[in-house]
Order: C-alpha cells, then sequence, then structure tokens
C-alpha cells in the first residue's frame, strides 16, 4: 500500500514522541558513530567507509556492487520500497608531487560549500588514504612569528583557497613520498577528530551523513530480525558527489519502487536536539510541531540521468544541524535516534535497542623504528596541556622525569628550577614550559564561552575545530565555534571573540562544570603522530622540545664531575612576555652565560622567504645568532661553532624573527646565546621538526656541561 502524506505526519510524530521519552542515549548507536565518523570515503573513494557497514552484515546477504554501492535486500513481494544514505563525503585527492617532497591537492566532486571550506584544511593533520594504508601529513600554514615581515600579512588576506595548499608529509624530495607508497590521485581529508559533547552532540566532519549510515545499519539490523510486508531494499550509495551514478543503478537494477525514502545532506536547519526531523519541502511542503520542511541548499550532480527522479514517489530526510559543512558540523544524538525510530515505524514494526557488532578498525600509520625513545619523552610532555599560566601538568611531568639525583625546587612564580655541579663559572640554561592557547574571558547567558588569546597565533586556524576546556583535570570537550558568516566570509581573519560551544545552556550551568572567566583555558586537543622516519608535528613543540632537550641532556650525566655550576629552568608564561624567567633572572643574576633553549622558526616552508631563518630541518641544532631582540657576539658564536666542531655536532646558525627567555638576564649583563632546532609552521597545530636536530642539540647541550679532567 502507498502511504499518504497524512500517515507520513502521524508516523514523525508518533516516532518522536516515543523517543523523547526515551533519550537516555545508545551506547552501541554513539561508539560506532565515533569510529564511522573517522572513515575516509571522498566521492569515488568510499571503500573505507564501505568495508566498516560490510563488517556490520557479516552474516547478511549483503552485496557491493561494481561501483561501490551496498545493498541489502529484506522480505519480498510488494509493496517495494527503498530506503538509501549516500556513503561518500567531500574532499580532495593528491595532484602533484613536487620535487621538494610538498604535495598539492585538488578538490573531487562537489559539496565543498561555504567560502571558508578550504581555509578549514590550512594549519591541520590530513589523512592521505593509499594502497598500503593510511598516512598522516599536515596541510601547511605560514609561521605566525613571520606574520610582521609580511606584505601583506596573512591576517590582511583573503580566504584560503584550495590552490595555495601544499601538504607535508614528512619527506624532502619526490622520491621518497613514493616510496612511502603516496601515489598521484590518493584520496585526501582532514585527520578526522569526532567529538562528544555532553553526551547529547556529535561534532564531525560530515557528520550528518555519517550518522545516517549508521543509522540506516540500526534500521537494518532491526528489520532483518523481522517479518515485514514487502520488500524493503537498504542501500548505502556511493558517488552521490561526483555524479549521483550510485544511487540511480539501485533504482535501476532493484526497481520499480513504490516509495523511496533518502537522506539529504543538503537539508538544513538548526533546531538540534528539539525532537525535530527535516524533509524536503519541495517534496513534501507542510509544516507540523514535528517537521521542518525546507529546501536543499544544494542541488545533486545528475549528469546523463538514466531515472527520471520527478516520477519517484520520494521522501526525503535530512538533520538539523549546527556549523553544517565545516570540521565541527554538529548533530545530536536524540536526533539521530528519532530518525532510527521514525524509518523502522514505517515499515511496520516498533523501534527496540539495538546492538550493531563492534568493528574493529585500524588505520596503518606507518611503522616507524628510529627514535624511540625521543618519541616517547617529547610525546608524553605534548600530551600535557600548559597554556600560559596554567602550567601545572606540564610542570607535574617534568619533575617525575628528573634523575635521583635532583634536587629541584619550584619558585613561587612556578618556575622549576634545578642547580647541579660546583665552580665558579655558573651556567643557565632555560626552556618554557608554557603553550600558546586562550583563556575563558567571558560567558555569555547561552553558555557560549568567550575567548581571549594567551601568545601570537593565527586566530582563524582555531575555528570549527574541536575544543578541550581544562577544568579541575577533567578537561570538557567542546567545539571552537566557526564565525558567523563562515558561508560568505572574504576575509582570512576575523575580529570578533573565538566562541566555543561546550554544550552548556546557560552561564549558570557553565559555572557549575566549573568554568571560571579569566583563568579556564582552552585548547585544541593534541597528539604527537609522526610524519617519517625523522619528523613529526604536534601543536606544542615550542617548547615541549626544548624542555624535553634539557632532560635528555642529564641522562648519564654525573653531577659532582662537573667542573661548573650548571641550572636548569623550565619557567613558565615565556609566550605572554617572559614573566616566568624574568623572575627567575632576579635570583640567577651571578650567571655567567644563559642558553634559552627554544624553537628556532625557520624559513624552511612552502611560504617563507629566504632572505632570513635558512636553517633547513635535518642539518642540525641552531645557534640563534640574530632574532627580533638578541644579537649575539662574534666570540661567542665562534667558541660554540668550535666546541660543535670538536665533539663531531652538526650545527647551524642564523637569524629568525621572536625572542627567547635569555633576554631578561640580558639585563643583569649575562650574555644570552640561544640554541635551538629549526622547525616549521610555527604556534600552529602542526608544528613540525626533526628528531636529528634534536638529538644534535642534546649533544651540544651536553658539551657545554663541562666535566673535571
Amino acid at each position: 500500500m502507498k502511504f499518504t502524506t497524512f500517515y507520513f505526519l502521524a508516523l514523525i510524530f508518533s516516532s518522536q514522541v516515543s523517543l523523547a521519552q526515551n533519550n537516555g542515549g545508545n551506547t552501541s548507536l554513539v561508539d560506532h558513530l565515533i569510529e564511522f565518523s573517522k572513515t575516509s570515503s571522498i566521492t569515488g573513494r568510499e571503500e573505507q567507509a564501505a568495508s566498516y557497514i560490510q563488517a556490520l552484515f557479516k552474516n547478511a546477504d549483503l552485496e557491493k556492487d561494481k561501483l561501490g554501492n551496498l545493498i541489502l535486500t529484506i522480505g519480498t513481494g510488494e509493496p517495494r520500497r527503498l530506503i538509501t544514505v549516500p556513503l561518500d563525503e567531500p574532499g580532495y585527492v593528491v595532484s602533484e608531487i613536487l620535487d621538494d617532497g610538498y604535495l598539492k591537492i585538488n578538490p573531487v566532486g562537489s559539496g565543498h560549500n561555504g567560502n571558508l571550506y578550504h581555509q578549514f584544511l590550512q594549519g591541520h593533520e590530513v589523512n592521505i588514504s593509499t594502497e598500503k594504508g593510511s598516512f598522516i601529513g599536515v596541510s601547511t600554514v605560514p609561521s605566525a612569528h613571520f606574520e610582521g615581515t609580511r606584505t601583506p600579512s596573512e591576517n590582511n588576506k583573503e580566504v584560503f583557497k584550495w590552490q595555495e595548499a601544499r601538504l607535508d608529509v614528512g619527506e624532502s624530495t619526490a622520491l621518497d613520498v613514493t616510496k612511502k607508497g603516496i601515489q598521484l590521485l590518493d584520496p585526501v581529508t582532514l585527520n578526522k577528530k569526532p567529538v562528544i559533547i555532553g553526551n547529547t552532540f556529535i561534532a564531525a566532519n560530515s557528520a550528518k551523513t555519517k550518522s545516517a549510515a549508521i543509522a540506516l545499519a540500526m534500521v537494518a539490523q532491526q528489520l532483518t530480525k523481522k517479518n515485514i510486508k514487502g520488500t524493503v531494499v537498504v542501500a548505502w550509495t556511493a558517488l552521490e558527489l561526483i555524479n549521483s551514478k550510485g544511487i540511480e543503478t539501485v533504482i535501476n537494477n532493484y526497481g520499480v519502487f513504490d516509495e523511496i525514502y533518502r537522506f539529504n545532506r543538503f537539508l538544513e536547519s538548526d533546531e538540534v536536539n528539539n525532537n525535530k526531523l527535516v524533509v524536503n519541502s519541495t517534496l513534501l511542503n507542510r509544516n507540523t510541531n514535528n517537521l521542518v520542511a525546507v529546501k536543499p541548499t544544494t542541488s545533486f550532480r545528475m549528469p546523463a540521468s538514466t531515472v527520471e527522479f520527478t516520477k519517484q514517489r520520494i521522501y526525503e530526510y535530512g538533520f538539523p544541524s549546527l556549523y553544517p559543512e565545516t570540521p565541527v558540523e554538529l548533530v545530536a544524538i536524540s536526533d539521530i535516534e528519532n530518525l532510527i525510530a521514525h524509518w523502522i515505524t514505517i515499515f511496520g514494526t516498533e523501534k527496540k535497542r539495538t546492538e550493531l557488532p563492534l568493528v574493529n578498525r585500524t588505520d596503518n600509520l606507518g611503522a616507524y623504528n628510529s627514535f624511540q625513545n625521543e618519541h616517547i619523552l617529547i610525546s608524553s610532555l605534548i600530551d600535557q596541556y600548559g597554556v600560559s599560566g596554567d602550567e601545572n601538568k606540564v610542570r607535574e611531568l617534568i619533575l617525575s622525569k628528573l634523575p635521583i639525583w635532583a634536587n629541584p625546587n619550584v619558585d613561587s612564580k612556578g618556575n622549576i628550577n634545578l642547580t647541579f655541579g660546583q665552580g665558579d663559572e655558573h651556567i643557565v640554561f632555560v626552556a618554557h614550559m608554557d603553550e600558546t592557547g586562550y583563556v575563558v574571558d567571558s560567558i555569555k547567558d547561552n553558555g557560549t564561552l568567550l575567548l581571549q588569546p594567551r601568545g601570537g597565533m593565527l586566530n582563524w586556524l582555531w575555528e570549527a575545530q574541536p575544543a578541550l576546556i581544562h577544568v579541575n583535570g577533567n578537561p570538557i570537550d567542546g567545539v571552537f565555534e566557526p564565525r558567523a558568516d563562515y558561508k560568505t566570509a572574504i576575509k582570512r581573519s576575523f575580529t570578533e571573540p573565538l566562541a566555543v560551544n561546550a554544550g552548556f545552556t546557560s552561564k549558570n550551568q557553565a559555572e557549575e562544570a566549573g568554568i571560571r572567566e579569566g583563568s579556564t583555558t582552552v585548547t585544541m586537543p593534541k597528539k604527537m603522530i609522526r610524519l617519517s622516519e625523522n619528523r613529526a608535528t604536534a601543536r606544542g613543540f615550542d617548547d615541549r622540545v626544548g624542555c624535553a632537550a634539557l632532560l635528555m641532556s642529564l641522562s648519564d650525566l654525573n653531577p659532582d664531575l662537573l667542573s661548573q655550576k650548571v641550572t636548569f629552568v623550565w619557567s613558565v608564561e615565556e609566550e605572554t612576555g617572559l614573566s616566568g624567567s624574568s623572575f627567575a633572572a632576579k635570583t640567577l643574576s651571578n650567571a655567567t652565560t644563559v642558553y634559552p633553549i627554544d624553537t628556532y622558526v625557520s624559513s624552511d616552508d612552502p611560504y617563507s622567504s629566504e632572505t632570513f631563518a635558512n636553517c633547513p630541518l635535518g642539518n642540525g641544532a641552531v645557534i640563534r645568532v640574530l632574532e627580533s631582540i638578541n644579537f649575539i657576539s662574534r666570540a661567542n658564536l665562534k667558541e660554540t661553532q668550535s666546541l660543535a666542531a670538536q665533539n663531531k655536532i652538526k650545527v647551524q646558525y642564523g637569524m629568525t624573527v621572536g625572542g627567547t627567555d635569555g633576554q631578561a638576564f640580558l639585563g643583569y649583563g649575562i650574555p644570552s646565546i640561544p640554541l635551538s632546532w629549526p622547525g616549521r609552521y610555527s604556534h600552529s597545530p602542526i608544528e613540525v621538526m626533526d628528531y636529528r636536530d634534536m638529538n644534535n642539540l642534546v649533544s651540544l647541550i651536553k658539551a657545554l656541561l663541562k666535566e673535571s679532567k
């Protein structure tokens, strides 16, 4: 029997009421939403997503056709009905491998909607799917430190375009890139980081489509266990964003259908978590308390169509969402459950709790054999969060890593001071524990957090990304909201305060969760990731690599054999004005030399002019001879170079932008000789370092620690 419009509306109402009474959540649903959201499925290359769905139906007659569609036929006879969700998502492919190892990309198909769509890629990790498995790279971004030297500045440029993108996969030649297994036309997406907010929302790339695919799996799983009237063809279709031939093939090969129930990603409504379903108003132009009828924002590509869609009886559904077509597209879990319940009710059965089998999904991100100890140490430091003024977790970890003989003290400012050795000469090494990030400046009445930066950053790299609000050692998940006009913006940067949605509905609720104006810090999630045998990426290498270098230089050291007095300082609040080192310098004014250990912002990237900062990654440690606020003497340069040569340590020297913790010591007449490793993409989420440079830096620090004859 064909459904009337009245019955269609009644089903929407009844299914949503029943779910409103049972919104306790479905653990299986949430688990699968998270894992499936991590899959890569750019249009035409949907294999990862298809494999996941196939794993859910190992014991069912799930077919995969030649175009990549997945089809499950349930029941027999009339009526014949089709229910379908697309598998694909917008994305890119590798379009060129450059001689210097960088990659160019090109969009595939449609769906890259909004002026900032491509800009959300800049400065973030990407996933490259190859025949050998997945590899992580980074979508490069100019270093924030060079912003004052640029004409025009990045802040004044128009929005980022995909033609500007260069991917860094940790290699220096095209040959090394191809040896990894990366080839032309390999798919590229953002490295997916889905977020569950308050057990209420999921925010992720293509969250609506990914959630609908899992919802359909739940529906199919239940329908296979019921006696249903007629035939239901369940299809997860490929190719929607490039030519729509997936759904055409299913209709042609499995039809004729009495009704088609289709998920449409281009139906938009912001009535999230409000017991609403979204439908296509051009097919059903009627509103009820539980139905939002809207027109699609985008039409499907249907070149040389073999199906007369206007003659099909089609009902199109969508999810209400916030921030659609961004990396934090947000959908309410209750709305996903509503759609599951509604679809099940359509086919004459009642919703029951459905558990899908677990899927053991693994990403082959490359196996690396070198620098294991270095990676473990730096990674442990990166895992700690420490925005300027909130360095406690970093401090605790460093204290726990000190050798047994160490007798450190933590001063009233929060710096760690470790003095050892003996002699008339007193040398000081300083690395800072803090990182750039944000602090909650104010809380709006609706619970939105407005932020203030701590440290210099390119603000657009943070919008439309996952967020962590650091409260009493228990971070709260949220998202950095995109600017209100992200679909039409014309400038790269924005002037309004960055905002975070953590699921709070009022200022009081946020405060009850522990959020404090002026003190609660906010960052992105972060993780150190190997790019290659020699290189890695993370947010916060500045200055966790420096902190690690000091710790590593203490290994196998006998302080009783030193012929000079040495103080190691792990300082606070470097990024917001060098206040930690300024405090420490007052008590260390008898020092003979200070060696700040901090990143050297290198021009070794695809953007910066090589008229300065030309110290490439992989060529050794760096002596920062000239920076914005210091110029070391020729004598100190030559002495340091000579020491490195005697110990066969690779070093470079040069000028760069920025300053270090040595500045305050200069005020007491103490020479500052900054020592560094070259880094790319400073103060961004994707800083890149080379382990070989760090090890040369550690060797140089050890050489400066003189042992008695």
